[in-house]
């Protein structure tokens, strides 16, 4: 395989190999499309020279290269343009894909996961991002389904969703940030998610840290937001090894609590008791997890 060149070379991205050229098609694969002219793949170092300032928010999870193509339709007018971004695990890839879910976006069936807006459609497919821009929508459905056919399926969302309340969440909903959270940059690298609890709109969060010193530090870095700028209340009885709740007129309510090495925060504007009651469903959840955990260690020294 070719390496990607120095920065003072001149680039040739045509003659750069990656493994992502096999996931696009060539010539009149996809049916109803053909491809313009050889693809092209951009090193992740080289980001900024086709992505202009979006290229800051790929190097967040570490991409490692792009490969683009363009593509005609055979009848009409259609037209579109296809980029895979390959990242080094799933969790890296869903990240870059899940904070594209903003806007007015409707949910697709290609999995692993997929939404389409106005004239894109954004695809979740293993340690792959697909981007695939242009016209018609309908068309591009098509073209998106040919290339996510020859991808690698992840096994699913990363695993620490799990932690967060199946009650409650709203569907595909889920997020993973590596730049940050509620609008905080130490609730970055957090796996988030919506919740609608009878109206109430709430965000929650879940960190895993890289150890227990590092949680406790990003819980007092947030309890110490709220003491700024509004007033912490009781903490809850029994939730995780440290926890509070806390208000203000712009952050709205928040409970926060840390078990073990992971932070877990839910934030809404209405009814206190809403967050108290999907952080103790957390807290439950990640109890369960550590007693497995810990169930299984001992059976394994047993057997040792």
């Amino acid at each position: 395989m070719k390496t990607a060149p120095h920065a003072s070379e001149e680039v040739n991205f045509t003659s750069i190999e990656s493994p992502s050229l096999q996931f696009l098609p060539r010539q009149q694969e996809a049916p109803g499309w053909k491809l313009d002219e050889d693809p092209i793949v951009i090193p992740g170092d080289h980001l900024a020279s086709y992505l202009d300032g979006d290229a800051a928010h790929f190097a967040n999870y570490d991409t490692l290269d792009l490969a683009a193509g363009k593509y005609s339709a055979l009848a009409g007018d259609g037209f579109a343009t296809v980029e895979i971004f390959r990242f080094p695990d799933f969790v890296k890839a869903f990240g870059a894909y899940s904070m594209r879910k903003q806007g007015t976006y409707r949910i697709l069936k290609l999995p692993n996961e997929s939404f389409q807006n106005a004239h894109s459609i954004h695809l979740w497919r293993g340690p792959f991002y697909v981007r695939i821009v242009g016209e018609p929508p309908e068309e591009l459905l098509k073209l998106a389904g040919s290339v996510a056919d020859k991808m690698p399926a992840a096994p699913g969302k990363p695993a620490v969703f799990n932690f967060l309340p199946d009650q409650f969440r709203v569907p595909n909903s889920e997020r993973y940030s590596a730049e940050s959270g509620l609008g905080q940059a130490y609730l970055a690298n957090s796996f988030q998610a919506s919740f609608d609890v009878s109206g109430d709109s709430i965000d929650g969060l879940v960190i895993p840290a890289a150890n227990r010193n590092a949680a406790a530090a990003i819980l007092n870095a947030y309890r110490t937001l709220f003491v700024r700028n509004g007033k912490l209340l009781d903490p809850i009885p029994n939730l995780g090894e440290d926890n509070f709740t806390a208000e203000d007129k712009f952050l709205g309510r928040a409970v926060a609590f840390r078990i073990d090495r992971f932070v877990v925060v839910f934030n809404g504007y209405k009814e206190r008791q809403h967050l108290v009651d999907l952080a103790t469903l957390a807290d439950q959840r990640i109890l369960g997890t550590i007693r497995k955990q810990l169930v299984t260690a001992d059976q394994q020294a047993g057997n040792q």
